[in-house]
């Protein structure tokens, strides 16, 4: 069935004028139910404490190469947002996505609205981590370098991981009602697994490509694979060369994406218009 208000709400009253009052309706959007961004976003950040403090020695091993303390707030940060809201960015939010296809600055302040809202959810929580670390290992330092680099790293994976939204978006559904579609497997469950699954290798191996300048200095300059410590110093040179590449990247993803979803425009406005196709 196709939902009557994608095309009978009045443009003016879902499109943005600035960055500040699209990020406020996302705000407002994501705080009703059934509240996904939240419970995604919780869900991630209690699995990796689980990993990292909990299990055994070499399933940590396999997943987290450096274990010094201040490093744990920035995996936290990566892993917080290695989820489906990092991605599928159009469809939950169709009736202000098909009002905005047309305008693409207005689609450019909905992304980045959703990217702010994303990260307003988890910067508060990794920097309250980076506090408790800091004060139990004693190292205001690490603890302001650490501070930074969460505040502005990870935010560059969302720039990229929005265009899997714009090229492959699905529509919210109970898993119940999905399930008894089965029968039309494609669309309502092969297709959809595989979109769920993605964020979950796409947005940690974007930090890790946006990391690699940083983790390049730490070998040559500080990182001792002994111990897992990396020098200040490196820390900070690997900090600076880092944070302008991750806004270069999350700038030029989010306008590569306002781009594919002009260019496929009219399959996005008939696929965003009926939920019913999964």
């Amino acid at each position: 069935m196709v939902a009557q208000d994608s095309t009978s709400e009045s443009f003016d009253m879902v499109r943005p004028g600035t960055l500040f009052e699209a990020t406020v309706l996302e705000v407002r959007r994501i705080a009703r139910r059934p509240f996904e961004v939240l419970v995604c976003v919780a869900a991630n950040g209690v699995l990796v404490t689980i990993l990292w403090f909990f299990a055994p020695l070499k399933l940590a091993n396999l997943v987290f190469s450096v274990h010094t303390a201040l490093f744990f707030p920035i995996v936290l940060a990566s892993w917080m947002l290695a989820d489906v809201p990092a991605t599928n960015q159009l469809a939950p939010d169709r009736v202000r996505v098909l009002a905005a296809l047309g305008d693409p600055e207005a689609l450019r302040l909905l992304l980045r609205a959703k990217h702010v809202v994303l990260w307003l959810l988890v910067s508060p929580v990794t920097v309250v981590v980076i506090a408790l670390q800091g004060a139990r290992v004693g190292d205001p330092v690490g603890l302001v370098l650490t501070v930074i680099w969460v505040l502005t790293v990870p935010f560059c994976a969302l720039g990229v991981a929005c265009l899997v939204g714009v090229r492959w978006p699905y529509h919210p559904m109970r898993l119940k009602d999905r399930w008894s579609r089965r029968s039309d497997w494609r669309p309502m469950i092969l297709r959809w697994g595989i979109l769920i699954l993605i964020p979950y290798a796409l947005v940690p191996a974007i930090g890790v490509l946006d990391f690699v300048p940083s983790y390049v200095v730490w070998k040559l300059l500080g990182y001792s694979t002994a111990t897992g410590e990396v020098s200040k110093a490196a820390f900070a040179l690997g900090l600076g060369l880092t944070i302008p590449l991750a806004g270069a990247v999350w700038h030029f993803g989010t306008k590569a994406a306002v781009s594919l979803a002009h260019r496929r425009s009219s399959e996005l406005r008939e696929f965003l218009a009926d939920p019913s196709r999964g």
